[in-house]
């Protein structure tokens, strides 16, 4: 049995692309995907005979296939043809879940910016950079002056950079913090409008603790100056009006469940304000199952927008895969090499840094460590795939 090696070239925006086998001297053709996700045209190799792709907006990327092998174009005869889908996993989808309420308008860390003047500077440069590779949407709560909170006022798609802004830019902060009605509505969105495929998350960025519950219609608090729209606990300690009454294990019981049933986890950024509630916001990160990774907290704690819009950052990148999925195993696995931008990326089967498929079915390809993070940064890559296929 002999080999010969063919070369496939992939234009990615998100990492969606095509691999298709080819024998003998060929010549490749592409087409580069645009910022919208929305491309077509064909892709050939001209020994084939045959070759070609197909693609459609999602995501800002495409889903191709082509067919190569023995033909009279100047193919290898004997060689064995096959056709390769190559395409990243589905899109995550993202509800950011902003706390609104009274005290987001105090002095932030920048002169003359308030707390949610910065987080509004951040939420627009971190949405310029990752909107074509993440679906995300927006639900600011409470929606009233005190703890009314309705479901998202922008659902995800691709994209959606400007209609979140927009609505963060007309917003005004007031009100409590019910934060356990907020994520239970985002969950309810997520489920009811997402795709089974795709990964779901919610980033709750807050400044202080829940403190209004949402499912009770009675007051249950043992703290006499308590209203019926809040809801106190023993956590962290004496309550006056609410003030210090936190919903806590209706806000945990929902991340929990957000976890467990609804295969939805949640990050938590702690804005300046939290610092008494750090315990609690440790939990949820905890609980929610997406706790900060070598941080002195498990919440993603910032005092500042640059520290804001640093977190937003690394919960982006961390959400997107660096997973492609192969609708049929390469003819010779070990065979296969991949480049990155020109550069070669190693086969490592450690899975620490190059890349490697997930399992023994040689189905799904994941890049790992450094050749991971330079695709996660928003910007559109080129990968180039070169493999054997064997001539009978």
């Amino acid at each position: 049995m002999h080999r010969k090696t063919g070369t496939a070239l992939i234009f990615i925006s998100t990492l969606l692309a095509t691999l298709w086998t080819a024998c003998g001297s060929s010549t490749d053709g592409t087409t580069k995907t645009t910022s919208s996700g929305s491309s077509s045209g064909t892709a050939g190799n001209t020994s084939s005979g045959t070759g070609g792709e197909t693609s459609s907006g999602l995501g800002g990327g495409f889903t191709g296939t082509g067919t190569g092998g023995k033909g009279t174009g100047g193919g290898v005869e004997g060689c064995n043809p096959q056709t390769f889908t190559l395409q990243q996993a589905p899109p995550p989808e993202v509800y950011l879940v902003i706390d609104r309420s009274g005290s987001m308008n105090d002095p932030g860390a920048t002169m003359g910016m308030t707390k949610w003047d910065e987080l509004k500077s951040a939420a627009d440069t971190a949405l310029t950079q990752f909107e074509s590779q993440i679906h995300f949407g927006v639900l600011l709560y409470p929606t009233g002056q005190e703890c009314q909170t309705s479901g998202p006022q922008v659902a995800f798609a691709d994209n959606n950079k400007q209609a979140i802004m927009n609505e963060i830019n007309n917003t005004v902060p007031a009100g409590g913090t019910p934060t356990a009605a907020a994520l239970n509505n985002a969950a309810a969105s997520l489920s009811s409008l997402g795709s089974l495929e795709s990964p779901k998350f919610v980033i709750l960025a807050t400044d202080g603790g829940p403190n209004c519950n949402y499912f009770l219609t009675a007051n249950p608090c043992t703290c006499s100056n308590a209203t019926p729209d809040y809801c106190c606990t023993n956590f962290p300690g004496a309550c006056f009006f609410g003030s210090s009454c936190l919903d806590d294990k209706g806000t945990l019981d929902t991340i929990k469940e957000l976890k467990g049933t609804h295969n939805i986890d949640t990050f938590v950024i702690g804005l300046a304000g939290t610092d008494e509630y750090k315990d609690l916001l440790n939990q949820m990160a905890k609980d929610g199952g997406r706790p900060q990774q070598g941080g002195m907290t498990d919440y993603y704690a910032v005092a500042d927008q640059a520290q804001l819009l640093s977190a937003m950052q690394t919960i982006a990148v961390s959400v997107i895969s660096c997973q492609i999925q192969l609708e049929s195993a390469p003819q010779v696995p070990d065979g296969v090499s991949i480049y990155v931008d020109g550069k070669v990326v190693p086969h490592d089967k450690t899975k620490t840094n190059g890349w490697d498929y997930t399992d023994d079915t040689h189905t799904v390809i994941e890049l790992y460590g450094a050749a991971c993070e330079g695709i996660q940064d928003g910007e559109e890559h080129k990968i180039t795939a070169t493999f054997e296929c064997e001539i009978n």
